[in-house]
């Protein structure tokens, strides 16, 4: 019986990066997904890997930043599966990095409608379900922000937002037996591989795109070393662990 036997997953920007492999790692634990990606081409990819787990998907293409289109996606969840118990924030935005002052408003509007309104969105229109039986919210900060990465200054402020807005929320929710926690990763994804790979390759550093050292001595696989670290969140597993922030990265960054 897989640790996700019956529930049911929303899981936004699931058609690419660490969407896609925490969408395929809920399948395989006996999840039923419900995903969203403004990028249907990819979403359609993610959904079939998942049916292929035998996961049964719902799928639906659209901004999530988006009220309208949200609700409406969150209410044909709910007609297809009846009810929503674990909430996954991934989707944002993100420029190629460069100083802040070089960021424009329309950069931070970008980074904030795509991150921090669609995690707020989500949050709230999730809350009904959650509220019956308890539940469990993961969104998603960034070693970027946490460290201050050159370049990344709107995305860098969004993350630390959306960290902020999980410790309230936790907080509140917490006599509602729901869970909501924060995942900062480290890891090197399709798309940011792609990018690097068409770079010269004396440039081809990750480090150029504020990837730091960590202490393992490598960057983290989507599949094998975050969506396992999602799977504990979304789990049972996690049941007495709520408003905290889990760096995924390596030993990027210790405080232990």
């Amino acid at each position: 019986m897989g640790k996700l036997a019956g529930k049911v997953a929303v899981i936004t920007g699931a058609g690419g990066g660490l969407g896609k492999y925490i969408a395929v790692r809920f399948a395989e634990e006996g999840a039923k997904l419900s995903l969203c990606d403004i990028n249907t081409e990819s979403l359609n990819e993610t959904a079939e890997l998942c049916k292929s787990k035998g996961a049964s998907v719902f799928v639906n293409a659209f901004d999530a930043s988006d009220l309208v289109q949200s609700e409406a996606f969150v209410s044909a969840t709910v007609e297809q599966y009846q009810t929503i118990d674990i909430l996954v924030n991934l989707a944002i935005a993100i420029k190629t990095p460069h100083s802040f002052l070089d960021h424009t408003k329309e950069t931070l509007d970008i980074s904030y409608q795509t991150g921090l309104v669609s995690t707020w969105n989500f949050m709230k229109l999730c809350y009904p379900y959650f509220k019956e039986k308890g539940g469990k919210v993961i969104n998603f900060g960034s070693g970027a922000a946490y460290q201050g990465q050159e370049g990344y200054a709107a995305y860098a402020a969004i993350k630390e937002a959306i960290r902020g807005l999980s410790r309230v929320v936790a907080r509140e929710w917490g006599p509602d037996n729901i869970n909501v926690n924060v995942i900062n990763p480290g890891a090197i994804t399709d798309s940011i591989q792609a990018y690097l790979n068409h770079l010269p390759e004396e440039e081809r550093d990750p480090a150029r795109l504020g990837f730091q050292q960590t202490s393992l001595r490598r960057l983290g696989a989507p599949y094998e070393d975050i969506a396992p670290a999602v799977l504990f969140l979304a789990s049972e597993d996690s049941r007495h662990i709520t408003g905290q922030t889990l760096n995924v990265d390596g030993g990027a960054v210790i405080h232990a």
